[in-house]
């Protein structure tokens, strides 16, 4: 059978998985990433963390490759890493080669939120489509698309950031701005001093609000939060609307702290994006949470290396 070494790369934390072409994870691991010690520490840590993997490879197993997920800006041809904001220090850093240079397996490279859709369209919620778009809304807004069966990557790899939509025309303000975690968060804490019996008084401060915060307050019932809530399921339905006129496909699925913590979020949204879309037909088009959860990193760095060293 044939298997990948899956790592996948963030500012906090590198995982690593062994996984089968089936997508079933025979080992994980996982460490800091520990970013300020420089990107050739780092690059350490991941190659222990391969190895270890490795080691739990069947004996009749054949090890096709590794593909390693990582936040962008990145170009998947040429394995180089381009000054990632969570990476301080990573600038034009070929990281595919150097990965390469101390294992006798081939090395993919590829942006972790394109990954995810590929993992999502491969092993999750998109199985048997051919245009699937994911959107993760988190501490800030990312995705991936897969138009006619294939991840859409555009140059240098540098398609498919959906959370710089322009959904503010007068000041040039992008949907991760208005919508994500982040931006949720800074508008709670702008609104809080003249709402001073709001139950988020007593979750968290203005400094240490979070979108789970918000989401907690929602649910047992206080008025800013709820209004809050409102606001961010119809700024994330316009952004949908967008995506769906763009790129036409058959599901969205959609993943990310900020959904996650509160299930009625993305049903408000879908409404709203179903209201503004100007063609019926993009009312067929599910919008779903997204499957894989936690699992999408490793899975879509596999399913990288899978596609990319020829299993089919």
């Amino acid at each position: 059978m044939d298997y990948v070494i899956a790592v996948d790369l963030g500012g906090t934390q590198i995982r690593a998985a062994l996984v089968s072409a089936s997508g079933t994870i025979l080992a994980h691991e996982r460490t800091e990433t520990l970013v300020d010690a420089g990107p050739y520490a780092v690059i350490g840590r991941i190659l222990a963390l391969m190895a270890q993997v490795h080691g739990f490879l069947p004996a009749d197993g054949q090890l096709l490759g590794a593909g390693v997920g990582a936040p962008g800006p990145l170009d998947p041809a040429t394995g180089i890493i381009y000054s990632p904001p969570n990476l301080p220090g990573w600038e034009a850093l070929p990281l595919r080669d150097l990965l390469a240079q101390h294992v006798d397996f081939p090395v993919a490279l590829g942006n972790d939120a394109n990954l995810a859709a590929l993992a999502e369209w491969r092993f999750g919620g998109g199985q048997g489509t051919r245009h699937l778009v994911y959107v993760t809304i988190s501490t800030g807004i990312g995705g991936g698309v897969i138009e006619d069966g294939r991840l859409l990557l555009g140059r240098m790899g540098a398609a498919a950031e959906l959370g710089f939509l322009i959904l503010d025309a007068d000041h040039g303000t992008i949907w991760e701005d208005l919508a994500s975690g982040t931006a949720l968060a800074r508008a709670a804490a702008k609104a809080l001093p003249d709402h001073p019996l709001s139950l988020l008084h007593q979750l968290a401060t203005p400094a240490t609000l979070t979108a789970a915060h918000i989401a907690e307050a929602a649910a047992l019932g206080d008025a800013l939060a709820g209004a809050l809530m409102a606001r961010e399921a119809h700024i994330l339905g316009m952004g949908f609307a967008s995506i769906l006129h763009i790129f036409s496909p058959e599901i969205i699925l959609v993943g990310g702290g900020v959904v996650l913590h509160n299930p009625d979020l993305l049903a408000r949204a879908r409404e709203v994006a179903y209201a503004h879309v100007k063609v019926p037909l993009y009312r067929e088009v599910p919008i779903e949470l997204a499957r894989l959860g936690e699992r999408a990193g490793v899975l879509g760095a596999a399913a990288l290396a899978l596609s990319v060293f020829g299993a089919p």
